[in-house]
C-alpha cells in the first residue's frame, strides 16, 4: 500500500513575531495547501505551533477537508486547540498524544508542548514502543540534538530521557519534527530524525547566534510504500 502524507510545521498564524520581519503567514499557508492539493495529498500531519487567536479557527477551517493529526507545540494552547482536535486527548494532563496504524506503519504522536514528555506520557510511550510495525514519530521538539544555537535556547528539556527510550526499543525509528525552523536530517544509533522547514520563516543553521531567514518557507512530503518511507522537503522563497 503506497500513500503520501504531507508534514507542515511552525505556520505561527498571526503571531507579532513572523509580522515584524515582513511574513505573511496567512498567505504563505495559502501556498503551501495550493502545493499539497497539486500533489494530490489528503492527508496532513502539523507539528505544532499553529498560532493564536482567530488565527486558530481559521486554521483548522483550511483543513476541514483534510485528514488531519497533530502534536501541539510551544506556541500551542492545549484548551484552545482541544476545541477543535480531541484525538488523543488527556484532559487529566492537558495532552494531546496518540497512535495509529496504517498500513506496515505505526504513528505516534507526541505532545511536547510544555518543553518536555511528562512521565505519563513516557510510560504510554514505551508501551506504544512494543510493536512489530515500522515506528514513525512525530513530534514538535526534535529529540536528537544538534550543535546550534536555536538547540542550546529551545531543546526539549528531558531529551535524553526520551532519547534512551527510544534507543532501548532496538527497532529503527523515524522522526519528524520542527520546532528549530529548519531543514536537517541527524542520526543516532536506531533512530533518524528529519526536521521540517517551518511554513512561516527559517532559522540559519547558526552555532553563536539567531539569525532569521524571513524569505524562505516550506513543508515535507513523505511516502510510504510498502514498509519504506522517502520524504522530499518542498521549499518556497518569497517575492
Amino acid at each position: 500500500m503506497k500513500f503520501r502524507i504531507a508534514q507542515i510545521t511552525d505556520l505561527h498564524l498571526d503571531e507579532a513575531f513572523p509580522k515584524e520581519h515582513g511574513v505573511e503567514t496567512r498567505r504563505r499557508l495559502k501556498t503551501v495547501l495550493k502545493d499539497i492539493n497539486l500533489h494530490g495529498i489528503s492527508e496532513v500531519v502539523c507539528t505544532g505551533d499553529i498560532g493564536e487567536n482567530d488565527a486558530v479557527a481559521y486554521f483548522f477551517d483550511q483543513f476541514k477537508d483534510y485528514s488531519l493529526a497533530l502534536t501541539l507545540g510551544n506556541h500551542d494552547d492545549y484548551i484552545t486547540i482541544s476545541k477543535y482536535h480531541s484525538r488523543g486527548e488527556h484532559p487529566e494532563t492537558s495532552k494531546l498524544y496518540s497512535s495509529i496504524l496504517k498500513a506496515e506503519f505505526k504513528f505516534i504522536f507526541l505532545d511536547s508542548s510544555s518543553g518536555t514528555i511528562d512521565n505519563r506520557q513516557l510510560v504510554w510511550l514505551r508501551n506504544e514502543l512494543d510493536t512489530v510495525k515500522t515506528i514513525v514519530v512525530f513530534s514538535h521538539h526534535p529529540i536528537i540534538g544538534l550543535s546550534l544555537m536555536v538547540d542550546e535556547i529551545g531543546k526539549l528539556e528531558n531529551r535524553s530521557e526520551v532519547l534512551a527510550l527510544l534507543e532501548g526499543s532496538n527497532k529503527q525509528i523515524i522522526i519528524f519534527c520542527g520546532h528549530y525552523h529548519m531543514i536537517d536530517h541527524q542520526t543516532h544509533r536506531n533512530i533518524s530524525q528529519y526536521i521540517t522547514p517551518a511554513v512561516s520563516f527559517q532559522i540559519e543553521k547558526k552555532t553563536d547566534a539567531i539569525v532569521i531567514d524571513s524569505v524562505t518557507f516550506g513543508y515535507r512530503v513523505l511516502t510510504f510504500d510498502e514498509g519504506h518511507i522517502s520524504s522530499v522537503v518542498q521549499t518556497f522563497h518569497a517575492k
